[in-house]
């Protein structure tokens, strides 16, 4: 009896140094994808089939006041953003059905700290699959030669 505990025991060591070291190897890629994201320099915003959040990038958090752990999980329509969703409803829909392979809108929203900015918007399909898209993918930027926080980018010669 004490030998089959001691196997188990050494088992269940095995089993959470695996464990470990998967998670540690996730942490990494999550670190990664975080990097890319946040020097896109664009809002990045994935959506599953059911509009909810899956992904928010630390641009989105400033250009709509809303914090990545506030918007995952959340319906996308359900958030209070500066960005007329109505504008955008159809679109994703059309997305999310295969129907649209990219769409670009400009549209006009609310910054989180109230300034009126034009936008663009271009939704594309995540991961087409054999049964369909699994997601869509909303990238934002302002239109006027500003980051996402407001700050001329100087592009555009205005300081």
């Amino acid at each position: 009896m004490n030998e089959e505990l001691q196997s188990t025991n050494e088992e269940l060591e095995t089993m959470n140094d695996e464990l470990r070291e998967r998670s540690l190897e996730l942490n990494e890629v999550n670190a990664f994808l975080e990097a890319i994201l946040s020097t896109m320099g664009v809002a990045v915003i994935v959506v599953d089939h059911e509009h909810r959040v899956q992904v928010w990038n630390s641009e989105s958090a400033e250009l709509w006041g809303v914090r990545a752990d506030e918007a995952q999980g959340q319906h996308l329509f359900n958030l209070d953003i500066g960005l007329p969703l109505d504008g955008v409803r159809g679109a994703l829909r059309r997305v999310l059905a295969g129907a649209d392979e990219r769409v670009d809108m400009e549209l006009e929203a609310l910054t989180r700290r109230g300034r009126t900015v034009d936008v663009k918007v271009t939704l594309l399909p995540l991961g087409a699959r054999a049964d369909g898209v699994s997601g869509a993918i909303l990238l934002t930027a302002p239109l006027d030669g500003a980051s996402v926080d407001g700050r001329s980018d100087g592009s555009d010669g205005a300081g």
